[in-house]
């Protein structure tokens, strides 16, 4: 990290109120870490509906997670870097993340689903180790991958970062359409919550 950034950091943390609200956010977010496993357990074990998707419907499945997780990892490492950087920026899109998550956890529990016909079940043994613990399908309404790629691209100060991570954006889901491991739908609002997250987001620490 930079100088500039160390420095930055060294003064963000000498304010309490950016303390206090640092430690509140990666707090809750250790917590959502620690429930996810039972959250997703119960949603893998109930009773969903299926959706006729007009699209899935006619379009053949391929295993394309390789391709998925590296442009997701991708974008999700060089965002996180640009973002640190700036503590009050990276503090925003922290909270903004969490309340993703908010968003997310209520839609799934909300609206149950069962997995699209012929779906390729996604290989992430990242997220599968930190969070799922076991293999899970029925994570549908709203996208997580494609929101978060959205939420960074957000939160780009520069533009032509902004197009990159909304290009990218645009990439994770047609590959997850590719890869039936979501309705269309789920594609098509991921970014709304995404912008929903970040609007209502206070700007300021």
């Amino acid at each position: 990290m930079p100088t500039q950034s160390v420095n930055s950091w060294r003064s963000a943390l000498q304010v309490k109120r950016f303390r206090t609200k640092l430690i509140i956010t990666v707090t809750l977010l250790a917590i959502y870490a620690s429930l996810a496993p039972f959250l997703f357990n119960f949603i893998q074990h109930r009773e969903g509906y299926f959706l006729n998707d007009y699209l899935l419907n006619r379009l053949p499945t391929y295993d394309v997670s390789g391709a998925i997780f590296f442009t997701l990892y991708l974008l999700v490492i060089f965002g996180i870097y640009s973002l640190i950087r700036d503590p009050n920026l990276f503090l925003t899109a922290l909270q903004a993340y969490l309340l993703l998550t908010v968003f997310r956890s209520a839609t799934m529990l909300l609206l149950p689903l069962e997995p699209p016909p012929g779906i390729a079940e996604l290989h992430d043994p990242l997220v599968q180790s930190l969070f799922y613990q076991q293999s899970v399908t029925k994570d549908l309404f709203f996208s997580g991958h494609t929101s978060l790629v959205m939420l960074l691209g957000l939160f780009m100060t520069k533009l032509q970062w902004r197009i990159v991570f909304f290009i990218g954006t645009g990439l994770v889901a047609a590959l997850l359409l590719i890869q039936h491991a979501h309705y269309t739908i789920d594609i098509l609002i991921a970014p709304l919550f995404s912008w929903l997250a970040y609007r209502i987001t206070p700007k300021k620490s």
